[in-house]
């Protein structure tokens, strides 16, 4: 986004000359730039929504302003300046999803569900913005909504493989093992290196009592990937049912460094392994 709004900067119509008849919209433009350039986020807040003000219908600007909000951790007031991109772009879709992704940053829960529903409007039939609303509607709770919302994606595209890792994960939920396996595997015979598909490949083989496959799959998703959380909390579990309480706890210790949001989850994990080292 950074290469496209200093391109636009250099040529965007009407913004070298600010409201009145000045042309501090020049100062506002470089001081941005400079300040962008220089990873100084914070002094390129004020020029920037300056320039949102006096040029509201800009779009890039209003993008730029949720950017800047990103860096310095600001997720509410990055969802209001994405929603101000949505209402004057002519493919609102481009904020998705990192508009209803700063609603969750933000802790407003109903807010980002909201607008992953939105998103999926913004372009029906987009199997990435059905597949983020399934997501959403499943970590609420809303379980045959976003089973529903996973068969739509798959059925526009079969090989959809989030989708159908989505329904596999619905299918762990309900201890259903075999189809969550089979699903697994398909996706992996695809993209044998895909942490998720690894991450459910491993949690039914160890559900099903095959601890070493269990560990083979978990071992390979947390080298593909080590700030998968779930990982780290499945191979906790497997290391502690199998003795091996101290590199448990490292497990636990790290997926509430990755997340500490998630930290009530392993709390009960920490104290099983109190101790070990």
């Amino acid at each position: 986004m950074l290469s496209l709004y200093g391109a636009v900067l250099g040529s965007t119509p009407g913004a070298t000359s600010a409201p009145g008849g000045t042309r501090v919209s020049e100062r506002w433009l470089a001081t941005s730039r400079d300040a962008i350039a220089r990873g100084r986020f914070g002094d390129a807040l004020q020029p920037t929504l300056e320039l949102t003000r006096a040029f509201p219908s800009q779009q890039v600007y209003a993008q730029q302003l949720a950017e800047i909000y990103r860096h310095l951790d600001r997720p509410a007031d990055e969802a209001a300046a994405l929603e101000r991109v949505a209402d004057v772009s002519a493919t609102p879709v481009d904020v998705c999803p990192a508009l209803p992704e700063a609603y969750q940053r933000a802790g407003a829960a109903s807010r980002a569900l909201d607008a992953f529903q939105r998103c999926s409007t913004f372009d029906p039939g987009n199997t990435d913005m059905l597949f983020y609303l399934a997501r959403a509607q499943e970590r609420g709770g809303h379980l045959d909504l976003a089973a529903a919302g996973y068969r739509a994606a798959i059925e526009i595209d079969p090989t959809h493989s989030d989708s159908q890792l989505g329904l596999a994960r619905l299918d762990l939920k309900s201890d259903r093992l075999d189809e969550a396996e089979r699903a697994a595997r398909a996706v992996l015979a695809a993209s044998p290196n895909h942490a998720d598909a690894l991450l459910i490949a491993g949690v039914t083989a160890q559900r099903s009592g095959r601890m070493a496959d269990a560990r083979i799959h978990l071992t390979r998703a947390l080298t593909v990937f080590d700030g998968n959380i779930d990982v780290h909390i499945a191979l906790g579990v497997l290391d502690f049912s199998e003795g091996h309480t101290a590199d448990a706890r490292r497990h636990f210790e790290r997926a509430v460094q990755l997340d500490s949001r998630r930290a009530d989850e392993v709390a009960v994990w920490l104290q099983r392994t109190a101790g070990s080292h």
